[in-house]
């Protein structure tokens, strides 16, 4: 398998292991291709028959491995990453390692331990740790070679472990590790010794260093700044005109490593307009940024009224968070009768209660409360990072006291 590729040359020969004793090979007419090979010898030219570095006619995100004792006798494995694949062996996406008779054998392991060739899987979305298979027939000193690592973003690490000797290497930027083999002890090879751990490293994670709102020519204009984002990362612009009960997309896109960005709403409401940005990373994670409200045209409507009835601290959060109430307009007079002996007099007292949830952004109720007092605090560490609204209501008539939305960092 050193040096293969998905184009066979006319003349190359390969092996193939057929699942039944009625299995076939069909080869149609549109697998050929006319795509030139070169050899390694030469950067030009014709075609080398037994060419061992055809290039490849597609991208694909892969790492090649060989086990050697010399620049002549190795052996290479291949793990390529999809994230359409499965960790576990399947005879559609994996090629099954066969022994040959030379003097070395390298496989990676599947997750339920099939010895193969070429090892289909997904990129991982934290860790993941692959076993390597290293035989030899004889004792001696051999060297294990990261000789390719193609379209791997910078975000993932490659480890080398070695269990026999307790040592480990960033595979990454040291493609070369030396060890020994002594048939004698069977612990220093096998499928024990030798571990791939392929982790995503987080300080190379997508950062959002700022984002912001402001009102232009033309529309609004939202701006934002990030670090590490790489075409895996997906933006999205939203906005609520709803006081953040809901948020529609005004638009979307890849990253494309500029790390600079804006987007300019054309058509913003006449009403507070509150806009956030929703971040996508490689693993399908969602974030939201904080959000930015400008107001246009008449901001006394019922959403804004209600929404400035009520103050969120500290927002975005991680841990507790504060309400405010302003009462002036939702007070109830209580009028109670004292007898003094020398006649009535009537007291006024000023009670009230408050129905508090918080909501997700589905609309799902996520904790129902009542206080009788104007501020309330609650820890919301135990909430998935995202936004959620805060909705109060008056406990007597059952009016809407505020509304405004906070953000579990």
């Amino acid at each position: 398998m050193n040096g293969g590729s998905n184009i066979i040359p006319s003349g190359q020969g390969f092996f193939v292991k057929a699942s039944s004793t009625s299995a076939q090979l069909v080869f149609n007419e549109s697998a050929k291709t006319n795509s030139q090979l070169t050899g390694p010898t030469q950067t030009t030219g014709a075609t080398l028959l037994l060419s061992t570095a055809p290039i490849h006619t597609n991208v694909l995100q892969y790492m090649r491995m060989n086990l050697a004792v010399d620049s002549v006798n190795k052996e290479e494995t291949v793990i390529r990453f999809d994230n359409s694949s499965s960790t576990k062996y399947d005879t559609n996406e994996d090629a099954q390692y066969m022994p040959g008779s030379g003097m070395m054998s390298l496989s990676s392991m599947t997750a339920d331990t099939v010895p193969v060739a070429i090892n289909n899987m997904p990129l991982p979305k934290q860790t993941q740790t692959v076993k390597l298979n290293v035989t030899t027939t004889a004792d001696g000193q051999f060297s294990l070679n990261m000789t390719e690592l193609k379209s791997i973003p910078a975000l993932f690490q490659v480890w080398l472990k070695d269990a026999y000797t307790n040592d480990s290497l960033d595979f990454r930027h040291n493609q070369t590790y030396k060890f020994n083999i002594l048939h004698s002890d069977t612990n220093s090879f096998g499928a024990n010794r030798f571990t791939l751990v392929i982790r995503q490293d987080p300080a190379l994670g997508i950062h959002l260093l700022s984002f912001g709102a402001a009102k232009a020519t033309g529309g609004a204009q939202v701006t934002w700044t990030t670090e590490n984002e790489q075409n895996y990362t997906n933006f999205t612009v939203e906005r609520s005109s709803d006081g953040g009960i809901t948020f529609a997309v005004l638009g979307g896109f890849a990253s494309s490593e500029l790390g600079t960005y804006s987007f300019l709403d054309k058509n913003p409401a006449l009403a507070a307009d509150m806009y956030r940005l929703k971040i996508e990373d490689i693993n399908g994670t969602i974030t939201y940024s904080n959000i930015v409200t400008l107001v246009y045209g008449s901001s006394t409507t019922t959403t804004t009224v209600a929404k400035n009835n009520i103050s969120i601290y500290p927002n975005p959060s991680t841990g507790i968070i504060n309400l405010a109430i302003n009462p002036a307009s939702n007070s109830v007079q209580k009028i109670s009768s004292l007898n003094t002996g020398s006649g009535t007099v009537q007291t006024a007292s000023t009670t009230q209660a408050y129905d508090i949830k918080i909501i997700s952004i589905t609309g799902s109720v996520i904790k129902a409360t009542t206080s009788t007092t104007a501020s309330w605090q609650d820890n919301v560490s135990n909430l998935t990072p995202g936004t959620y609204i805060i909705q109060v209501v008056n406990n007597k008539d059952k009016s809407l006291v505020g509304k405004s939305t906070f953000i579990k960092m």
